[in-house]
C-alpha cells in the first residue's frame, strides 16, 4: 500500500471517529504525497465544513472538481461550502454544473430542487413580496380601527399611520417589479410557484391553486374555483397525488399560457400581480383581529396570539434568510430597525432568547418567536396593536446600514450560536437512542457506506434500500424507493445533503418507527440483504 493511500485510509479513520482535526493532518499528508489525490481533496473538504472553515472547504472542493470533473462528491462538496456561507444562488449554480458533468447522479439531481427553493426564499424578489403582504396585511388591519375612532385626534394618528404602511406597501411593490423585470423565465417561474405554495410543503394542492385562479378572474366564486382547480389538477398530476409539483406546475402554466395567447413571462408576472398587489375582501375577512380566538389586551398581557396573522407576518419579516426559523442575527437586526441602537438590540435579544430558548440554542420557532414579541409588547407597556405596525413599518421601510464592526460582531455570534445549536441537536438525538440500536446502526452504516469516506450520499442510500427492498420482495417500485430514502436524508441536520453516523441511527429509528417494526429486526435484515447484494454482484 502507497503511503498515499496509508494516509487517505488514517484520514477516512479519523473522520469515521469524528476527529476532524486529525483527517485533516492525514488528509493533508497524502495531498502532499500525492497531488492529484481527488478524493483527499473531497474529503478534506467535508472535514473543513465540519469545523466551519468555509472557505478553506470551497477551495477543496474547487481543486477536487479540477482534477477530476465526473467526480460527482466534489460537486456536492461545492455546494454544501456555498450553502454554509448562505450563498444559495451560487449553490444553485454549483449543483447545476455537476449535474452538466454528473447527469445521473441522484444526489446532485436531489440538491437541485432543495437548492432552488431555498434561492427563491432568500432572492430579492421574495422579499419585496414578503414586504408587500405585511404592509398591505397591517394597512388594512388598521384600517379597521379607523371606523372606530373615537376621537378626532384618534382618527387623523390612525390615518396617519395608514397612508405610512400604503407608501411602505408601495415602495415594496415598486422594488418588487423591478426585481420582476430583471429575473429570467425560471426564477420567475420558482418565485410564482413559491407565492402559490402558501404551507411550503412543496406542492400546491386544489385549495391553493382555487386561490390562484380565483385572483386571476375576479368573477369566479370560490366554489367555482375550487372545481376549476381539481380539474386542472386531475390534467397535470402525473404522480397521483392529488397535488402539483414544481415540474407539474410548469406544466400547468405552458397550458395556461397557450390558452390565453400570452407569453410565458407576461403570465407569470400577471400572476404574480395578481397574488401580491390584488385587494382580496376574503383576505381582509380573514385576517380581521375580531376573528381570532383571543385578543391581545391594551397592556401587554400574555394571550395565544398565535392565531393573529399579523404575528405570521412579523416572524416572516423577521426571519431575513427564509429558512423557516428565526435566529439571535436576525431578531438582533429586526429589532436595531426599531432601535437603530445594536447595543441595545443585542442586549434585549440575549435576555428575551435565554428566558425563551430553554435549550439555549439562539434559534426561535414561531410559537417561540410569538411569546418574544409579546415579551416586548409587556416590558414597553404598549399594545400588541401599536408593536405590530411599528415593527412592520420599520422592517419594511428600507435597510439600515450598519458599520463593519456591528456585522463582524453578528457574523461571529451567530457563527458560533449555529454550531452549539447542531452540536446540541445531534447529541440530544442520539441520547435519545439505546446503545445496541446505536451499533446496530453503525454496522448498518458501514455496510452502505460504498466509498468508506464516513457518510453516506442519496445515491448510496438509495443503492442500500433497493437492496432491502429486492430481498423483502415488497413489490415496492424505485419511486417508492426513492422517497424512502429522501425521508432518510431529512435527517441531515448540518444541510450538507449527507448522513454522518449519527444523523444516520436517527434516520433508522425514524424509518423503524414509521413502518411500525422493531428496529433490531429491521437493520439485521438490511444488513443480510446487503450482504448478500453484494455477494451476487
Amino acid at each position: 500500500m502507497s503511503k498515499s493511500k496509508e494516509s487517505r485510509n488514517k484520514g477516512n479513520s479519523a473522520f469515521k471517529a469524528g476527529k476532524w482535526q486529525e483527517a485533516i493532518k492525514y488528509y493533508t499528508r497524502a495531498i502532499n504525497l500525492d497531488g492529484k489525490d481527488f478524493l483527499c481533496m473531497a474529503n478534506r473538504s467535508a472535514a473543513h465544513l465540519r469545523l466551519g472553515n468555509h472557505d478553506e472547504a470551497l477551495r477543496d472542493a474547487e481543486r477536487c472538481i479540477k482534477i477530476k470533473a465526473s467526480y460527482a462528491k466534489g460537486h456536492v462538496r461545492k455546494a454544501a461550502a456555498f450553502h454554509a456561507m448562505k450563498r444559495y444562488d451560487d449553490e444553485f449554480k454549483a449543483i447545476r454544473e455537476g449535474i452538466r458533468f454528473c447527469p445521473h447522479d441522484e444526489t446532485l439531481k436531489q440538491g437541485l430542487e432543495q437548492t432552488k427553493a431555498q434561492r427563491t426564499k432568500s432572492s430579492k424578489a421574495s422579499q419585496a413580496a414578503r414586504r408587500t403582504q405585511a404592509t398591505m396585511k397591517a394597512a388594512r388591519s388598521r384600517g379597521k380601527k379607523v371606523k372606530k375612532s373615537q376621537t378626532v385626534s384618534q382618527f387623523v394618528m390612525e390615518t396617519k399611520k395608514i397612508l405610512e404602511l400604503q407608501m411602505a406597501a408601495i415602495r415594496a411593490q415598486l422594488d418588487m417589479i423591478n426585481e420582476l423585470m430583471v429575473m429570467g423565465m425560471e426564477e420567475k417561474l420558482d418565485l410564482l410557484f413559491s407565492l402559490m405554495d402558501k404551507d411550503g410543503g412543496g406542492t400546491i394542492d386544489a385549495k391553493e391553486l382555487a386561490e390562484g385562479l380565483r385572483k386571476q378572474n375576479d368573477g369566479l366564486s370560490f366554489s367555482g374555483s375550487i372545481e376549476k382547480s381539481i380539474e386542472m389538477i386531475a390534467i397535470f398530476d402525473e404522480d397521483g397525488d392529488a397535488e402539483l409539483d414544481r415540474q407539474e406546475f410548469e406544466s400547468f402554466v405552458s397550458k395556461m399560457v397557450e390558452e390565453l395567447s400570452t407569453t410565458f413571462d407576461e403570465f407569470a408576472e400577471f400572476l404574480v400581480y395578481q397574488i401580491l398587489f390584488s385587494d382580496n375582501k376574503e383576505e381582509e375577512e380573514e385576517i380581521d383581529i375580531h376573528q381570532v380566538n383571543q385578543l391581545v389586551k391594551e397592556r401587554g398581557e400574555l394571550l395565544d396570539s398565535l392565531n393573529d396573522p399579523r404575528m405570521r407576518t412579523l416572524y416572516e419579516l423577521f426571519d431575513r434568510d427564509g429558512d423557516g426559523t428565526v435566529s439571535f442575527k436576525e431578531v438582533a437586526c429586526g429589532l436595531y430597525h426599531l432601535t437603530n441602537n445594536m447595543e441595545e438590540s443585542a442586549k434585549a435579544t440575549t435576555g428575551l432568547l435565554l428566558m425563551l430558548d430553554k435549550d439555549d440554542q439562539r434559534m426561535l420557532g414561531f410559537q417561540q418567536f410569538a411569546k418574544l414579541i409579546l415579551a416586548i409588547a409587556a416590558s414597553t407597556g404598549i399594545t400588541f396593536d401599536e408593536v405590530a405596525d411599528d415593527l412592520t413599518l420599520a422592517l419594511s421601510s428600507g435597510s439600515i446600514k450598519m458599520s463593519r464592526d456591528v456585522l463582524r460582531e453578528l457574523t461571529l455570534a451567530d457563527e458560533e450560536y449555529t454550531k452549539v445549536r447542531n452540536k446540541e441537536r445531534k447529541q440530544k438525538s442520539v441520547a435519545n437512542i439505546d446503545p445496541l440500536s446505536y451499533n446496530r446502526c453503525l454496522k448498518l452504516f458501514d455496510l452502505w457506506d460504498a466509498d468508506g469516506d464516513g457518510t453516506l450520499d442519496f445515491d448510496e442510500l438509495y443503492q442500500g434500500l433497493c437492496k432491502y427492498h429486492n430481498a423483502a420482495r415488497d413489490g415496492k417500485d424505485t419511486r417508492e424507493v426513492r422517497r424512502a430514502a429522501r425521508k432518510l436524508m431529512a435527517q441531515d441536520q448540518d444541510g450538507d445533503q449527507l448522513l454522518d453516523p449519527d444523523e444516520f441511527a436517527c434516520a433508522m429509528i425514524s424509518y423503524a418507527d414509521s413502518m411500525g417494526t422493531d428496529v433490531h429486526g429491521l437493520i439485521d435484515f438490511m444488513c443480510v440483504a446487503t450482504a448478500l447484494g453484494d455477494q451476487m454482484g
